[in-house]
């Protein structure tokens, strides 16, 4: 009975099945002579598939079952064809397992491939308009790449006649932030940039200091808890609470212009009435918004029709000129040409008489006498 549980039973591995198939037969006294065999392959057919150590085998070449199955007799029929129909429900014949040159690398130690990195777009700064300050070239570069304002745009009012608000030859370049934070930061960096590179004081307005920005939070944090105690709240709503500007205004002042552009609008007027500047300069205006205040804004449309309305009265005026010459010129070719006309024409020599001359009598005015009262 031991037997056959030892011959029907299934086990995971072969060399488990085989030594207690060999400890059962010990046990009962059948042993067979083929079981030295089979003893000697088990350590070879229990390896693993997926295993890659190398065999190991004792010095002699003996194990401790050999020994045991050694001091057996020879087996009776019955137990050959146990032992046979033990090994038809053994597992399929294992296949050698192949040797990996070279271990496996793990994923965290593999070397990725370099990844192409995309060509980043340079900075977009706007072409330079005719007869530029030295100093806005330079200006540019900084607020464009340093700075980081995106969507620069440069617009040129030096022409305008009146001249702007600001100041005239004005040079305006309107930029966008990414944010209220990156707004005042680069405001900041901006100002102080142009007092230590280049001496110029630049005026911002509506940028809040370091620490004013602090105190008009507390303050802010102060009204909403007194508001809070009492039942109130505070406005919904894009409300102007001076902390979110969303616009600074850098004025730079008066910068040396281009040699060719020594020109100030007044500076040919000898009796000139009001306020003016002969020294020759530019100014420079650096508009800084967010986003969403820009298109509020939307300072460009506002000069551009300005800059628009200007380009069309200059235009209309030089073809007003350009008649009124046009017609000079030929009022003047009428007059040569009535002349020419003149000189062609041959006049006759005429006599010219001269009227006989009339004589007049003279009157005598009579002298009066003494003794007449009334003289005739």
């Amino acid at each position: 009975m031991f037997t056959s549980r030892a011959i029907t039973s299934r086990f995971v591995c072969k060399a488990c099945s085989q030594s207690s198939f060999s400890s059962g037969l010990a046990g009962s006294g059948f042993i067979s002579r083929t079981s030295t065999r089979l003893s000697k392959k088990s350590a070879i057919d229990s390896r693993c598939a997926f295993s890659t150590s190398a065999t190991r085998k004792s010095e002699k070449g003996e194990s401790p079952i050999d020994t045991l199955i050694s001091l057996s007799s020879d087996p009776s029929p019955g137990l050959r064809s146990a032992k046979k129909t033990s090994q038809t429900q053994t597992s399929p014949p294992i296949e050698p397992p192949t040797t990996q040159t070279s271990s496996p690398i793990p994923w965290y130690l593999r070397q990725q491939a370099a990844i192409p990195a995309q060509a980043q777009k340079p900075a977009e700064t706007p072409d330079l308009p005719s007869n530029p300050p030295p100093l806005l070239e330079t200006l540019l570069e900084y607020v464009s790449i340093t700075a980081g304002l995106d969507d620069l745009q440069l617009l040129d009012l030096r022409h305008l006649d009146p001249p702007p608000a600001l100041g005239p030859k004005l040079i305006m370049l309107i930029g966008t932030a990414r944010s209220e934070k990156h707004l005042h930061v680069a405001a900041d960096r901006f100002c102080r940039w142009l007092r230590r590179e280049h001496g110029l004081t630049a005026n911002a307005a509506g940028l809040l200091g370091r620490n004013e920005l602090k105190i008009k939070l507390r303050r802010k944090a102060k009204r909403m808890r007194m508001l809070a105690n009492v039942g109130g709240s505070m406005p919904e709503g894009n409300i102007d609470d001076g902390i979110r500007t969303g616009w600074i205004c850098c004025t730079l002042g008066k910068i040396e212009a281009h040699p060719d552009d020594m020109h100030m609008p007044g500076d040919d007027v000898q009796e000139f009435v009001g306020f003016r500047e002969v020294k020759p300069g530019v100014n420079v205006v650096v508009q800084m918004f967010t986003e969403e205040k820009r298109q509020e804004t939307d300072l460009e449309t506002l000069w551009g029709g300005v800059l628009r309305t200007h380009a069309r009265n200059l235009k209309t005026a030089e073809q007003t000129l350009e008649e009124l010459e046009q017609d000079l010129r030929e009022l003047d070719e009428d007059v040569e040409s009535d002349q020419d006309a003149l000189s062609d024409v041959e006049t006759p020599h005429t006599t010219i008489v001269a009227p006989p001359s009339i004589t007049t009598p003279r009157f005598k005015r009579p002298q009066p006498t003494t003794g007449d009262a009334f003289p005739s």
